[in-house]
């Protein structure tokens, strides 16, 4: 069977205003593995210009499975969108959308990737629903790490640089689903 192609969405808000986040998100000291509880192992390589910057990563899905896959960001538009390219155990896109809110911040997160292990290839039809479980919490413990460390840093000392429902059809809309 032959890969499997899935669209994920989720939308996180955070307290902090957009310039702390996205400023915290991209500085060269921060380590996702201290915020993302899901995230096991991330060998990030940075560049000057953010472009270019890649990341490889291992991730915890709460059932039990792991994946590995690079991202690597092809395109920045400061303090509004960064859009990461994904090849390894998942291939395709990632795109995060930056907005101010009055609260805080919101990121609205899609990712469109096709699965290119063969047990996750044969076992879609029937674990499709797990999959997107999967995703949701690993999603979720993304938003609540990163709200906890936002509002414990004074992330204003930290200095930018490069720091990221199965649908047939990959142009198909995307549902935008708050996992508050």
């Amino acid at each position: 069977m032959g890969p499997r192609r899935y669209v994920f969405g989720s939308r996180w808000r955070v307290a902090a205003p957009l310039d702390e986040t996205w400023t915290f998100l991209t500085s060269p000291g921060q380590r996702w593995v201290d915020w993302w509880p899901s995230l096991e192992t991330a060998d990030v390589r940075r560049t000057a210009e953010l472009v270019g910057s890649a990341a490889r990563c291992t991730w915890r899905s709460p059932a039990g499975y792991r994946l590995t896959f690079g991202l690597t960001l092809t395109e920045v538009e400061p303090s509004r969108l960064v859009v990461l390219a994904a090849d390894g155990d998942l291939t395709g896109t990632s795109t995060v959308l930056f907005a101010a809110e009055p609260e805080g911040t919101r990121l609205d997160i899609e990712l469109r990737v096709t699965t290119t292990r063969a047990w996750m290839n044969a076992a879609g039809p029937v674990l499709g629903p797990l999959f997107r479980y999967g995703h949701r919490a690993v999603m979720r413990h993304g938003e609540r790490g990163l709200r906890r460390v936002l509002a414990g840093s004074d992330v204003r000392d930290q200095r930018s640089a490069p720091g990221p429902s199965t649908v047939d059809d990959p142009g198909a809309p995307v549902k935008r689903e708050n996992y508050c």
